[in-house]
């Protein structure tokens, strides 16, 4: 299991999606478009960003703070996709990294052994099915249930081409 530490966390605000981070008993949720009430960023230096902005928010304000995994439908199973998240250059590349610990689904599927229990395979969006992504509650809403949003067809594409 992972800590809430290791990937971005995500929350909805006023109802849209954002990251925010946890800085001592503050939550910061950043954009990279200007919203009313945020200001630029400042990084732990000090250092204004103009291309992405802030906003210091309480808990009680946002509406649920979540992990996101995403998995990706090749052929007719869900893969784990490299690093949980899907990159803007492997959307620019049309190249997509998914993996599996299971020698067998490795086998099966043909997937390079990169180590022990480590296999993987790059796919272009043609081979990709769906995407599901799997949003678990952290922190004080870590007792909220576990949620799943599966997207395919055109809204994947169009979901994808937001990354760029």
């Amino acid at each position: 299991m992972r800590r809430i530490e290791d990937g971005d966390m995500y929350c909805v605000y006023n109802g849209k999606k954002y990251k925010i981070k946890k800085k001592n008993d503050k939550y910061i949720i950043t954009s990279r478009v200007r919203k009313e009430d945020f200001i630029n960023y400042i990084d732990v230096l000090g250092n204004k960003h103009s291309e992405l902005y802030m906003k210091i928010v309480k808990a009680n304000e946002v509406d649920i703070i979540y992990n996101e995994d995403v998995f990706i439908k090749y052929k007719d199973k869900y893969f784990q996709l490299f690093a949980d998240k899907v990159s803007r250059n492997a959307v620019l590349a049309d190249s997509y990294m998914i993996w599996t610990n299971s020698e067998q689904l490795a086998q099966e599927y043909i997937f390079e052994k990169k180590e022990q229990f480590v296999f993987i395979k790059y796919i272009t969006r043609k081979e990709i099915g769906a995407v599901k992504i799997v949003k678990t509650p952290v922190l004080d809403f870590k007792d909220i249930e576990q949620s799943e949003e599966i997207i395919e067809g055109d809204a994947l594409d169009s979901w994808l081409s937001e990354l760029i």
